[in-house]
């Protein structure tokens, strides 16, 4: 197991970054397609409670999420698995991606924590994965900070 911590600050309440953060239909609007990222979809209910599925499609894999902490304003957290189709064949990937957020004087401080727990091949290629996973995780912060604070 790796794991990753990411943070960033956010001049929005944390009622406003959690509500973003739960909307999982929502994501359309805000996070678009990247390298590891397409879509989320098959979404099992609305609005999001622990135990709610979905699926994170992309270009070569497909993860199947659930949300297994949901502390209103304060916690999110997910597990994703994963079987690659493409450029890992056999690999299988399982990560626990948690969101704390922390009221500050003039917004919210998102911290994000992502578990990696590879399997098979993806033990081998692992630092790839990583620099993959890493670049994603400060990406989806970067956006949600700029589509929060451009409204």
């Amino acid at each position: 197991m790796t794991r990753l911590h990411f943070e960033a600050s956010i001049r929005r309440s944390p009622e406003t970054v959690f509500q973003l953060l739960a909307d999982l239909p929502g994501y359309r609007s805000w996070l678009s397609p990247s390298e590891l990222y397409s879509e989320t979809s098959a979404i099992s209910e609305h609005p999001t409670r622990v135990g709610t599925t979905y699926s994170d499609k992309g270009p070569s894999s497909e993860m199947h999420g659930e949300v297994t902490e949901l502390e209103p304003y304060s916690r999110l957290a997910f597990r994703q698995s994963s079987h690659f189709t493409q450029f890992w064949p056999g690999g299988e990937l399982e990560l626990h991606i948690r969101y704390t957020l922390h009221p500050t004087g003039d917004g919210t401080q998102v911290i994000r924590d992502v578990e990696l727990h590879p399997q098979g091949i993806l033990k081998a290629a692992q630092p790839v994965r990583l620099q993959a996973i890493g670049k994603e995780s400060e990406r989806i912060l970067q956006r949600m900070k700029w589509y929060l604070e451009a409204r």
